[in-house]
Parts: structure tokens; C-alpha cells; sequence
């Protein structure tokens, strides 16, 4: 019975020691979410004043403008970088809430991979098609600066999540030989008890049939 608690003891210190680690990494992942949720603010505030301040001067004309509108969609980029960023670390938090295998969190990766090639993809195809950047006269400024800022938005967040997504693959490699190293310490402690668990059986069993055989030819069986 002791050893049978032992075994026990150490499948439940296995899942505590499980918790421990993802509640460490989730500790290091909720603060770069609170980062980058506090560096957003002021990322918003420069957008919109850097796309306002490009709208005037090239309303009026002025030499600037090129200078501005360059300020305005790097603005823009920086924004959506920061988005892609909190986006992908937010799609990993709900990931690993379920304690996935190894092999389902690499499906997982290779799954954004996936989906940010399509959407770069889809990127290049939108910059193809954009006739505004053909014939600005047939539009207003506001309406050729908004296409331009949806633009590097799109592509800003693809490499912010891109960004992350390494970021990630290096927390996940760290997560996972963390957990394998308290597995494989979990897995000689468990073998150490079943074969302790074996030489007690055995042994007891050993002992019952020398007793039996003594009772059989000698006629003692005196039970101990």
C-alpha cells in the first residue's frame, strides 16, 4: 500500500509540477501583453496626427508633403505592427490554455505561418489592384492616404505577427524541454516504484508459497 500511494503521489506531483511551468511561462507572456497594450496609445495618437498632418500639406500643396505622407504610413505601420504582435501573443494564450502536446502546438505554429504567407499573399494582390495610386485625381486626398494607410496597416500587422511568432517558437522550444525534463523525472520516479511495487509482490508471494509447500509435507500451517 505505501508504495501504491507513493505511485500516487507522484502522478499528482507531476501534474503540480505541469501547472508550475505553464503558470511561469503565462506569467512572462501576460507581461509583454500589458507592454504592448501600453505602448498602443501612443502609437494611435501618432497616426492619427502624422495621416492629418499629410492630408493638409498635400492638400495645400506643400513641398512636405511627400515627407508627410512617408511619416504618416510609417505611423500606420508601426501601429499595426504592435497590433499584429498583441494579436498573435493573444491567439498563443488561448492556444496553450488547453496544456497542448508538443506536437499540437507545432501544428499550431505552422498553422499562423501558413495563414501569414497567405495574407502577405493577399497583400501584394490589393497593391496590384489599387488604381489610386494610378489616378489620385479621381479621388480625394483623405480617400488615396486611407488605401495607402490600409495597405502598410495590412502589412504591418503580417510582420508583427510574424515578429512574435518568433518570439513564440523560442518560448515554446523553452516551455516544452522544461516540461520534458520534470517528465523524465517523473518517469524514473514512477519506474523506481513499480519495480519497488514488483520486488514486494514477488517477495510476498515467494514467502506464501514456501509456506504453502512447508504446510502440504509437514502438516504446519500456522499462519504468521
Amino acid at each position: 500500500m505505501r508504495l501504491i500511494g507513493i505511485l500516487l503521489m507522484a502522478l499528482m506531483l507531476s501534474g503540480a509540477v505541469e501547472a508550475s511551468v505553464y503558470k511561469d511561462f503565462e506569467k512572462v507572456w501576460e507581461a509583454r501583453d500589458k507592454t504592448y497594450r501600453s505602448e498602443r496609445e501612443t502609437l494611435e495618437v501618432r497616426a492619427k496626427s502624422s495621416a492629418d498632418r499629410a492630408i493638409q500639406a498635400l492638400v495645400m500643396g506643400e513641398r512636405t508633403g511627400g515627407d508627410d505622407l512617408t511619416l504618416a504610413l510609417t505611423a500606420a505601420w508601426s501601429l499595426s505592427e504592435l497590433v499584429g504582435r498583441g494579436q498573435t501573443l493573444y491567439a498563443l494564450r488561448e492556444h496553450m490554455a488547453a496544456r497542448p502536446s508538443l506536437a499540437l502546438s507545432e501544428a499550431w505554429l505552422q498553422g499562423k505561418i501558413d495563414e501569414l504567407r497567405r495574407k502577405a499573399g493577399e497583400a501584394d494582390l490589393i497593391e496590384g489592384e489599387m488604381e489610386i495610386l494610378k489616378g489620385r485625381d479621381t479621388i480625394s486626398v483623405q480617400q488615396w492616404i486611407g488605401a495607402l494607410e490600409q495597405l502598410s496597416m495590412m502589412r504591418g500587422t503580417i510582420s508583427g505577427s510574424a515578429a512574435e511568432l518568433a518570439l513564440i517558437e523560442q518560448n515554446l522550444s523553452s516551455y516544452y524541454r522544461a516540461r520534458a525534463g520534470e517528465q523524465a523525472d517523473r518517469q524514473r520516479l514512477i519506474a523506481s516504484v513499480l519495480v519497488g511495487l514488483s520486488a514486494a509482490v514477488r517477495s510476498k508471494q515467494n514467502d506464501f508459497q514456501h509456506r504453502s509447500a512447508v504446510c502440504a509435507s509437514t502438516g504446519r500451517c500456522t499462519v504468521r
